[in-house]
């Protein structure tokens, strides 16, 4: 059994009291199969192997696109932290530059 990102699961209850559990794929953890990343539609997010009870419908290439979407921006945070930190390092560094050579003249206008 395999699906990709985007993919709607529905896991079947084994109880008729019991409804069953529907969501979004939206990870593949495996190589090219289970484990997945599904975010079902009760909000819930969890890792799942699913078993016979299980099947898939292809996703909508909404659905797709919104959680591609999604990962992009999660990137985009990432690499805006990373570089919002060297920006900072570097101006930390350009400081301390700064602050060395106003010493070196201070102490030359001292003598």
């Amino acid at each position: 059994m395999s699906a990709s990102v985007g993919d709607r699961i529905r896991m079947h209850s084994n109880h008729t009291d019991v409804p069953d559990r529907v969501g979004t794929v939206v990870a593949v953890l495996g190589e090219d199969g289970p484990p997945y990343r599904v975010r079902f539609d009760s909000g819930e997010e969890t890792i799942v192997t699913p078993g016979p009870d299980a099947t898939f419908e292809a996703g909508s290439l909404a659905d797709k696109a919104g959680l591609a979407a999604e990962k992009a921006e999660e990137k985009a945070g990432e690499l805006a932290e990373t570089a919002g930190q060297a920006a900072s390092d570097a101006a930390g560094s350009a400081a301390r530059v700064v602050s060395d050579v106003a010493d070196q003249v201070a102490q030359r206008f001292r003598r």
